[in-house]
């Protein structure tokens, strides 16, 4: 029997996951700024956790009014340009194709250092005209028994669950590892009982930067 057929995929949830082998001594200067802030803001109401509004659990994350991005720092400029902006414009590319040319991608960061007990609660990042998330690991405890410290996507598509889907996706944390990710896709982060910090770079990817194009 003659047939035509098209085959069409709906709603796609595309993570992309880039890691970064050589990122050691960026890493390393990425941390020493952080580090830097959390103990310059940590028990100060420029800690974003102190207002109990956000996901984080406890630990530091830098004031819900800052860009991360646009502190003079050489570390974090860097990371932005070689590293947040290449790989978010090929995520772009894969998923809105010739349309991606019309985004003049502009990078609102943030960052948070966690400690032993801290975690992240669900959510998800509904900032207006957010096109991808990412986070990038920049330092993690020597030692975290999973699932401790990872990151675990919830199913968005629940009664997929019914017809044998997975109900969460986990993944679990690397140095030098950023994961790129749709802004409704919701995750939270298990806590870790063991000493060192988890130190994370977060990120939304607008569209366009509002009032204006982003200049480096």
């Amino acid at each position: 029997m003659e047939f035509t057929q098209n085959i069409e995929i709906h709603y796609p949830t595309t993570v992309m996951q880039r890691h970064f082998p050589g990122a050691g001594e960026l890493n390393e200067k990425i941390f020493s700024v952080l580090q830097s802030l959390s103990t310059q803001f940590a028990d100060t109401a420029q800690n974003a956790v102190s207002s109990g509004l956000i996901s984080t659990q406890g630990g530091y994350q830098t004031a819900t009014n800052m860009n991360l991005f646009t502190l003079k720092f050489e570390s974090i400029t860097r990371f932005r340009d070689e590293m947040v902006l290449p790989a978010a414009r090929d995520y772009l590319s894969h998923v809105f194709g010739d349309q991606a040319a019309h985004f003049n991608p502009w990078p609102d960061g943030w960052a948070n250092v966690l400690k032993k007990g801290n975690w992240q609660r669900p959510h998800f990042h509904p900032t207006q005209r957010n096109v991808v998330c990412g986070v990038y690991y920049v330092k993690l405890p020597e030692s975290m028994p999973e699932p401790q410290g990872n990151i675990e996507f919830f199913n968005p598509i629940q009664v997929s669950v019914n017809h044998g889907f997975p109900s969460t996706r986990r993944l679990v944390p690397k140095e030098g590892t950023m994961i790129l990710f749709p802004p409704w896709y919701i995750h939270y982060v298990y806590p870790f009982s063991t000493d060192g910090d988890r130190a994370i770079i977060a990120f939304d990817i607008l569209a366009q930067k509002p009032g204006g194009r982003f200049v480096t």
